[in-house]
Parts: C-alpha cells; sequence; structure tokens
C-alpha cells in the first residue's frame, strides 16, 4: 500500500494538472463531508465556484489544510472518479523516475570512465606507474581521402623537411582531413554514417585514440550532445571470452546497472556509441551465416557470433559504431561491415603533433626544444618520428639521458638503434597470434625489402609478398591498401617508409648464414664502388654499420639474432678503401665523405674509428651543408684523428649552435676555412677561445651583425693568426675599430690577402692597398660613407695608397661625398646600380630596364654631378625603351674629361641607344672604351650604323658585345 506521505507529494507536485483536468469535482467533494474531512463552509465554497477550475482551487485549500491523510484520501477519490487522468499521471511519473534513473546511472558510468580512462601504462612502465592519458596523446592526423599510387610513392620515398612537406599537403580539404570529434558529422551530401573505420599501421596510435575518445565523451569534451553512453570493446580481450555471451555480456557490467544499460539500449540506441579497437587482433572470425546472428542485446551466443552481430549491425541497427583496424586486415572487416560506412585513416603525427607531443613528454621546455631540434636534424628520425611509436622510444631515451645528467647529443642514439627498439617494440606488443616465429617473420620481411631495394621498388603486389610472408595481414611492419586498376582493384603493400625498407634489408643480411651473409655484401659492397647509379644503396650500408654497433648487438641478440665477424671485416675493409680513394679522387670525397663518417658515427667503435682517422690529416667539408646531426657525427671522427692539418667548413650552412658542436675539433687543427652565420656577439669569445694562436685563416663571418666592441676583439685576435682572408659582419664601426683593423692589416702584412667588412651602406668599395710600393691586402667595405671615409682616412695616414678602386653605388643621400674620401687617387672606375645589383637590366619584378648598371672608368679629379647621372638613372627602372631621360644621361657625360672608359648595360639595342652612345665618344676626348652588353640580336641596320660610326671613329675604341 502506497504511504499517505508519497500520495500527498503526488497531489502537490502535479496541482495545476488536477486543477485543469478534473470534472467530477461535486462527487468527489460529496464523498469528502460525508467522511468528515471537509467542513459544511468550505463545501459551500466549492459548490458556489462558477466552473470546474475554480471549484478545484476551493477544494485544493481545504486539502492543504487537511493534511496528507485528506490529500491520500483525495487521492483515492481521484482514482474511482478520473482513472483517466490518474493513469497518465502516473506514467508521466514513472518515465520521470526512468530519467532520473538514467541520468544517475549515466553519471555514475561516467565517473567510472573518468577514472579507468585517466592513465596509461607505457611498454616500459613499472608497477604502479602510470602516465596521465592527457600527458602523451596528441591529436593524430586523420584524413579520409584515398591516395594514389603516385601519391603513395611521394610519402614512402621523401625524407626529411620534404616528407613532412608532403605530409603538410595532406593535412588539408583536398585529402579530407578531420579531426575525431568530426567522425559522425554530415558528410558532404549531408548524410550521417552511423558505422566509422578508423584504420592506420602499426603504432600510429588507433588505440591510443579511441581510449582519448572515451575519456573526453566522460568528461563532457565530445559528443556531449550526441551521445548518451559509449561503449569501449577490445578485441584483445574478446579473445579471451569463453562460452555463450550476450552484447550485455561482452560489455561486463555489473547487475546493479546491467537492467538499466538494457533499457537504454532498447529504448534509445541511436544515443549510443560502440567503440570496437583492434580488429586486426581478433583470434577468431567473424564470417558467420546472417541467419544465425542475435537480433537482441541480451541473446547469448558465442562470443564470435555476438561481436559480428553488433559490427553488421543485427543487434541495435541505429546505434553508432566506430571500428579501428591495421590497414592489412582491413579487407576482412570489409566482408562484415553494413554499408554504408566511412573510412578514415590514421597516418600519425603531422609536424605540428611531433612539436606537440615532445612538449607534452618533457617536463622542461629546454629539454623537449633540444630533443625535437636534435630529431629535426637527422633525416631518418625526422621521417620516421611520425609513428607516434617512435617518438616515445626517441623521448624515453632522452628523458633516461636527461635523467642522468648526460648532455644529449654526445649520447645520442644512432639511427640503427632506433629501430631496434621499434622493432623489439612491435614484436612484443602488436603481434598477436603470429602463428610462426619473430625470426621467420624478420626474414620473409628482408628478402621482400632487399628486393624491393634491388629494382629500387616501394609498392609490391600481393602475389611478391606471398612469397616471403605467408599471412602478410597479420605482419606489423607492412600497410596495406587497394589501388584502382582500370575497371576493378589490386591489393598493394608497402613498408612503413623506405627507410624501413632500407634497415630491412640491412637486418636481413645479418639474419643469414655466414657464409651466405658475406656473399650478400660483398654484392652489395660491389655496387656501391660502381658510382652514383647505385648510391641508393648506401642507407643499408650504413645501416649495417649501426647494426655491428656493440650496444645494438646485445638487443639483436635477446632477439636470438647474431651478427657476423665475416661481414664485419668486409665493412671494415670497405671504409678504409672509401677513404683512401677520396684523398685522390675529389668526386669520391665530395660524395662518399660524410657518407664515411656516418659511418663510423653508427658503428661507435673507438678503436676502429682511431684506425680509420689516423691517414686524414686535411678535412675538406667546403660546399656540404651540414645539419646538427653531421656535425656530431662530424665531431666524433675528428676526435678520432691523430692530428689535423687543415680542416676547410666553408659553405657548409654552419651556424652558431652548429659551430659550438665543433669547437673542441677548431683547436686542433692548423689551419681552417671556416664560415659560419648568424653568431652573436656572445659566441665571439667562445670562437677566438677554440682558434687560440698562430693559425692560418680564412674566415667567412659576414652573415653577422657584430657590435663594434665585438669586432675590435676579434681583429686584434685575428692578428696572432696568420689569417689569409677575413670577411666580418658589422652593425657599424668607430675610429677605434679603425685603428684595429689597420693595426691587423700592418701585423699580418705578408699573409693577408683580402679584407672585408660587411654592413649596411648603399655603397661599396674595393681597392687595392700600397705601400712602398708593395703590394698589401686588397680591402673590400660594404659600409655607410661616414664609416668609409673613417676607414680611408686612417688607411692614408698609415701610409697606404690606394690603388685599383672600385665603387659601386646604389643610392646616395644629399650629405654623402663618395667623390671626397677617395682623393689622393689617379684613377678609379664607378658603378651606378638601378636598384640594387641586377642582372642583364631586369628589374625585380621581371620588367627590363632601358639602361641597367653603369660602369665609368675615370682618371683624374675631375669633379663631375654624378648624383644627377644617379638620379636620372633611378628614372629609367622598369622602362624597357630608350627616351628622353636615357639620353640627358649620357648628355651628362659629354664634359668629363676624366672618362675613359664605359660600360652601359642596355636592354635593347636601338638606332637611338647607339646614336646616344655614339655622340659619346665624340664628346669625351679622353674616352678610350665604349662596351655595350644587351641580351637581344642586333639588327641589320643598327649593326650596319655602328660600324660606320667605328670606322669614322679615331679617337676612341667602341665595342658592342651582343
Amino acid at each position: 500500500m502506497e504511504s499517505s506521505d508519497h500520495n500527498a507529494e503526488l497531489v502537490d507536485e502535479h496541482r495545476s494538472q488536477i486543477i485543469q483536468r478534473v470534472t467530477m469535482v461535486m462527487p468527489i467533494a460529496d464523498k469528502l463531508l460525508a467522511e468528515g474531512m471537509i467542513h459544511k463552509e468550505v463545501y459551500s465554497n466549492i459548490s458556489a465556484a462558477r466552473t470546474d477550475q475554480d471549484k478545484m482551487r476551493e477544494l485544493f485549500k481545504a486539502l492543504h489544510s487537511g493534511g496528507n491523510k485528506v490529500k491520500s484520501a483525495f487521492l483515492s477519490m481521484l482514482r474511482e472518479n478520473e482513472p483517466n487522468l490518474l493513469q497518465d499521471l502516473e506514467f508521466h511519473i514513472k518515465q520521470g523516475d526512468q530519467r532520473e534513473n538514467k541520468s544517475t546511472i549515466s553519471l555514475k558510468y561516467k565517473e567510472l570512465i573518468r577514472g579507468e580512462y585517466a592513465t596509461v601504462q607505457e611498454y616500459n612502465s613499472l608497477p604502479g606507474e602510470d602516465v596521465k592519458l592527457d600527458d602523451r596523446y596528441t591529436e593524430p592526423l586523420i584524413i579520409q581521402k584515398h591516395r594514389q599510387q603516385r601519391e603513395r610513392e611521394e610519402e614512402i620515398r621523401s625524407r626529411g623537411q620534404d616528407f613532412h612537406q608532403v605530409m603538410g599537403q595532406r593535412d588539408s580539404e583536398a585529402y579530407k582531413s578531420t579531426k575525431v570529434e568530426r567522425l559522425f558529422d554530415p558528410d558532404e551530401h549531408g548524410d550521417i554514417q552511423r558505422t566509422v573505420i578508423l584504420q592506420g599501421h602499426s603504432g600510429t596510435g588507433k588505440s591510443f585514440t579511441t581510449q582519448k575518445i572515451m575519456s573526453d565523451w566522460a568528461f563532457g569534451r565530445i559528443y556531449k550532445d550526441r551521445f548518451d553512453f559509449v561503449f569501449h570493446l577490445r578485441c584483445k580481450e574478446l579473445n579471451q571470452a569463453t562460452g555463450r555471451k550476450s552484447l550485455m555480456d561482452l560489455l561486463n557490467y555489473n547487475q546493479s546497472s546491467s537492467s538499466m544499460i538494457n533499457q537504454v539500449l532498447r529504448q534509445s540506441p541511436e544515443r549510443v556509441l560502440f567503440l570496437v579497437d583492434g580488429f586486426d587482433e581478433l583470434k577468431f572470425s567473424l564470417d558467420v551465416p546472417k541467419d544465425s546472428l542475435p537480433r537482441e542485446p541480451w541473446t547469448q551466443c558465442s562470443p564470435e557470433v555476438t561481436l559480428s552481430g553488433l559490427i553488421r549491425k543485427q543487434i541495435l541497427h541505429e546505434s553508432f559504431l566506430l571500428v579501428t583496424t591495421r590497414s592489412t586486415a582491413l579487407d576482412k572487416l570489409k566482408e562484415v561491415v553494413k554499408p554504408p560506412v566511412r573510412y578514415a585513416e590514421i597516418v600519425g603525427f603531422s609536424e605540428e603533433g611531433m612539436k606537440d607531443y615532445f612538449v607534452k613528454f618533457f617536463k622542461q621546455k629546454q629539454h623537449s626544444q633540444q630533443a625535437y631540434d636534435s630529431v629535426r636534424e637527422n633525416e631518418t628520425l625526422f621521417t620516421a618520428c611520425i609513428i607516434p611509436v617512435i617518438c616515445w622510444i626517441i623521448c624515453t631515451v632522452y628523458r633516461e639521458q636527461f635523467d642522468e645528467g648526460k648532455e644529449m647529443i654526445q649520447s645520442l642514439e644512432t639511427t640503427a638503434s632506433i629501430f631496434v627498439y621499434f622493432v623489439g617494440t612491435l614484436l612484443r606488443h602488436h603481434c598477436q597470434d603470429l602463428g610462426q616465429s619473430a625470426l621467420t617473420i624478420l626474414q620473409g620481411l628482408g628478402k621482400l625489402a632487399e628486393k624491393g631495394m634491388e629494382e629500387q621498388q616501394v609498392l609490391f603486389d600481393h602475389d611478391s609478398v606471398s612469397q616471403t610472408e605467408s599471412d602478410p595481414s597479420k605482419v606489423p611492419f607492412l600497410c596495406k591498401f587497394l589501388q584502382k586498376k582500370g575497371v576493378s582493384q589490386t591489393t598493394m603493400y608497402s613498408f612503413m617508409h623506405l627507410s624501413f625498407q632500407e634497415f630491412f634489408t640491412a637486418l636481413s643480411y645479418v639474419l643469414l648464414g655466414d657464409e651466405e651473409a658475406q656473399e650478400k655484401v660483398r654484392e652489395l659492397l660491389s655496387k656501391v664502388r660502381h658510382g652514383q647509379a647505385n648510391h641508393h644503396l648506401l642507407p643499408i650500408v650504413q645501416f649495417l654499420f649501426g647494426i655491428l654497433n656493440k650496444e645494438v648487438a646485445k638487443r639483436l641478440k635477446e632477439e636470438h639474432i647474431s651478427c657476423s665477424q665475416g661481414i664485419w671485416n668486409q665493412l671494415k675493409h670497405f671504409i678504409l678503401e672509401v677513404i683512401e680513394k677520396g684523398k685522390e679522387d675529389q668526386i669520391v670525397r665530395r660524395t662518399m665523405q660524410l657518407f664515411t663518417f656516418h659511418c663510423l658515427y653508427e658503428l661507435h667503435a673507438d678503436d676502429f674509428a682511431k684506425e680509420a682517422m689516423k691517414t686524414y690529416t686535411d678535412i675538406n667539408m667546403s660546399g656540404s651543408p651540414l645539419k646538427k646531426t653531421d656535425c656530431w657525427v662530424l665531431m666524433y671522427c675528428l676526435q678520432h684523428c691523430k692530428s689535423i692539418e687543415c680542416l676547410e667548413l666553408s659553405g657548409c650552412n654552419l651556424t652558431a649552435e652548429n659551430m659550438k658542436i665543433l669547437l673542441p675539433a677548431l683547436q686542433k687543427c692548423k689551419a681552417l676555412v671556416l664560415q659560419v652565420d648568424g653568431l652573436a656577439d656572445d659566441d665571439i669569445d667562445d670562437l677566438l677561445t677554440a682558434l687560440g694562436e698562430g693559425k692560418s685563416l680564412e674566415l667567412d663571418l659576414r652573415k653577422n651583425n657584430f657590435s663594434d666592441e665585438k669586432v675590435q676583439d676579434l681583429l686584434v685576435s685575428l692578428a696572432k693568426h696568420k689569417p689569409r682572408k677575413v670577411q666580418i659582419g658589422v652593425k657599424s664601426i668607430t675610429s677605434n675599430t679603425s685603428d684595429k683593423f689597420m693595426f691587423l692589416i700592418s701585423k699580418v702584412h705578408g699573409v693577408l690577402d683580402l679584407i672585408k667588412l660587411h654592413g649596411c651602406g648603399n655603397v661599396a668599395l674595393s681597392v687595392q692597398l700600397q705601400k712602398d710600393g708593395v703590394r698589401a691586402p686588397q680591402i673590400f667595405l660594404w659600409l655607410k660613407v661616414p664609416e668609409m671615409k673613417i676607414i680611408c682616412d686612417s688607411i692614408r695616414t698609415s701610409g697606404y695608397s690606394l690603388t685599383g678602386v672600385k665603387l659601386r653605388v646604389w643610392r646616395a643621400s644629399d650629405e654623402d661625398n663618395q667623390r671626397a674620401f677617395l682623393y689622393p687617387t689617379d684613377n678609379f672606375r664607378l658603378t651606378l646600380h638601378i636598384d640594387g645589383p641586377l642582372r642583364s637590366g631586369v628589374g625585380r619584378q621581371g620588367l627590363q630596364s632601358a639602361l641597367g648598371n653603369i660602369e665609368l672608368s675615370l682618371n683624374g679629379d675631375d669633379v663631375f654631378d654624378w648624383r644627377r647621372i644617379l638620379q636620372l638613372h633611378q628614372t629609367l627602372k622598369y622602362k624597357p625603351e630608350w627616351d628622353e631621360h636615357a639620353d640627358e644621361l649620357i648628355s651628362l657625360l659629354h664634359s668629363q674629361t676624366s672618362l675613359v672608359g664605359i660600360d652601359l648595360l642596355v636592354s635593347s639595342l636601338t638606332e637611338r641607344c647607339a646614336a646616344s652612345v655614339v655622340s659619346l665618344s665624340q664628346a669625351c676626348p679622353n674616352l678610350m672604351t665604349i662596351m655595350g652588353v644587351q641580351p637581344t640580336i642586333l639588327s641589320v641596320s643598327v649593326f650596319t650604323y655602328l660600324f660606320q660610326c667605328y670606322c669614322s671613329t679615331h679617337d676612341s675604341s667602341i665595342l658592342f658585345l651582343s
């Protein structure tokens, strides 16, 4: 029997509905009066009221004063007199209880999920060492477009920054890139697909993504308004299920909530999402006859039948489904999933995703930046880091070094060691029921990889793969995809990237018997020796050296893989042979030297490194761009050199950071050719300390911006050496700098050939110094005019004369007096540029100017209005036709008695142009040479005109080159 309190609450809660809907008011009032529950006065008020609603309002006054007992009696009478009304009220009450129940269950379930999915275990986690999911998860790159064969090959073959540029193109609307939260959004046709297949290669983060979906849903970050419940089914766990199981059993929820979950699945399946994670890991087949599939979530069948019913949408066909799988198992999934289906692919990390991962992994920003920068400089690892597992391995190795207080790069793992870690991780954690030993799988992969390298092939058809792997779908290192071929489809395979194919090729040689291994390596090295046609095989050789590394060999031994001593002897002989050949053959040196150093670094055998490097006295890396990793490799090799007579590092794109890596080697060498860009003032002290004293130097520091004080320090320090060529970038200079400049010249007078100061001026001066008839250094100054005057004055007061003077002017201000600081000098060449150093009169926007650069040869002290010439010259900018401005410019030169030669860069030699130039030759008595250069062919009429003028000219020699 229901309590009077509960009945009273019901009456109060639904007061408004009762007032509006009760029509049998007076019969109920009669009974309440008869039972003494209302007074006659109240009864009279009820009776006097005009409408049923007013009568009920008077009655409710009595119910309120009468308490719960009267309200309970009223409800009983209402049930007798208004049965339909009470039935409606009780239905809504029941619905409300259910909603409250559902909400309570949902909140409790979300709380459970938040706790369960808050942390993850890493591959090397000890008990209790869980990591927060949000500290590791980084959003992957997901695309929905199937790529063509050409696009697949482009991804597989490109490396380093080129590779990430390609993948950056994939992260675009053209490839339908998307986010996890948008997987169930309407497509371009406005349709919502209830089934999504999320495929990806091993280690790309599919399982991590499903865990993140669960966590984010529970915290209300995604799918908040779309799904009331999200359930996670791990196929690896479903493999352990035995007996007969319903979907409810597989969900594995306790009995107290199972009835409520059951009700939710029955009443609103469209508000439910199922995540089926790791379809490729299922040990059982879902190929079940359709008529044996269950229709209800509580029907018990074998686990494979129940799961098949869910994926085929026989159970809860209105629910939503997300299935993750490796690409190798996609064709099996397609056979059982019910269309329509949305296909998406986790490609891995974008370049931005990689950065985010490193930032999240390391607690200190400095460590994350150092680790990321190091990887970015290693082309192979930078490419491989698109795979999240590779990122985890690298970050884990670096973190261990940071924790031990090591200098990270000095303990940098070799590239081969990272790949060996990766292979071991996938074999232990990403392989289920292989059906064959890991060794057999690696041997098959090696054969396939070797065949592809021989044929320069990165895509393989099914028949080729089946010859080496009995069940390719279970091999975690292969990728599988469909390609259209005519009116049909074909299945293709590839390695995750070409670098993995190269690694597995190298590993395959180690897996062979000693005799066969040596024969394979002998063939490989023979091909590599035969020129650049086989340079695509060099990474295999480098990986072989890395595999023979003592520490890597130990790890391989744990996988029951041992390395052949015979292979080691062959590689040792090969590298020594390359070193010797490089000393005689410049092409071999240029193409193989850095490769040789990388091989020695990968091997990391100090005794052999000393043996290989002992013959080096001169090391010339000029013209070979060096990344940070290259610098550490070079430093490792140089530290094993007995002595370094000369080290050449010009045109290597060295930065301040890379230079610091090489400082110990700079101390060691006797002669140094060095070019470094982007140095700060603080870096100069480190450089000067490393240089020491007494070195033969060629120093190119022009692409820097040193302060006046640091330039002085540098000039004083260079006086302790034997500098031959010096170029320095400066912000500005003072008279003190000028004094130090002349101090250096006087100290190294017989050694120094060239010294250049590069600033931000609009005038460039080149002069050859002489003193007492003896030739001194050539000086090149690109400075502001006042600064240039300071230097020139110091030169003259030091007793030097200026010869071979060349002055180039781009722009001029009114206060500039370029001519003044050149005296005393008898002759010089003045070049006026139309805007900047332009090529063949072509302007910056590709427009030609009628008259490009003008070069004047002057002899004597005649002063002329060169500013007006420069001004007129600027008006010709981008004017392709010779006009009155060009004529006026030439006429300004007519009175210049000091003019002995002129070079004109013209875009088109017309008769008007020729006439103007010929008039100049006739007006200037000392003019000996006029040279015109233009890119077009002379017309017959112009040629005839010039020839006639030349024949009639006796005072000048006119030469036009066309």
